[in-house]
């Protein structure tokens, strides 16, 4: 799995801790209202919660993230408290962002409901209900790769354990039809 933050104003947010599954090409979104360590942290923690630590330890066996200061901490998350191995943490190499790059390309879906020169916040994101509307839009889009599928029909075929736990978030399916792929999604 690779992790990331995304936002558009580094003094106001919000901040979105993004999750890219590798393998079923998904994408999950975390909301903060703060770009901090333990804000990061607890997205971590809020994952193995969503999927339960045997679901994680098997999804998440690495986790790979840049070395923005909010992931400065996160490799303490590796090991939990019972001493088990919650996941291994590994950074990219400085200024080599490309080494995440499914990720950064996955944000490019992101950035066409949340583009950068907008307060995303006036934009409606203000809440993680809105950001798993944002989530089901663009993991419900069929993509070219997927030889026409989407990420969510993928995980369904190949995980479907997972996709039901994401789907107790609040991740839903969108009919392919009626997938919204632009900044007005979030307009009430």
């Amino acid at each position: 799995v690779q992790m990331d933050t995304v936002y558009n104003d580094i003094t106001n947010g919000p901040f979105i801790q993004t999750f890219k599954f590798i393998r079923y090409g998904f994408l999950l979104c975390i909301y903060h209202s703060e770009k901090t360590e333990e804000a990061m942290n607890a997205g971590v923690l809020l994952l193995e919660d969503i999927l339960g630590q045997e679901l994680f330890s098997k999804e998440v066996e690495v986790l790979l993230t840049d070395r923005g200061s909010e992931f400065y901490g996160i490799y303490n998350l590796e090991i939990r408290d019972d001493g088990t191995r919650r996941t291994r943490v590994y950074y990219c190499d400085p200024m080599a962002s490309c080494q995440k790059g499914s990720l950064e390309n996955k944000h490019e879906e992101l950035r066409y409901i949340c583009p950068k020169e907008i307060d995303l916040y006036k934009s409606g994101l203000d809440s993680q209900e809105k950001m798993n509307l944002v989530t089901s839009h663009v993991n419900s889009s069929p993509r070219k790769k997927l030889d026409g599928k989407s990420p969510i029909e993928l995980m369904k075929f190949l995980q479907i354990a997972v996709w039901q736990k994401l789907n107790d978030f609040g991740i839903d399916e969108i009919n392919k039809d009626d997938v919204i792929l632009k900044p007005f999604l979030l307009k009430d």
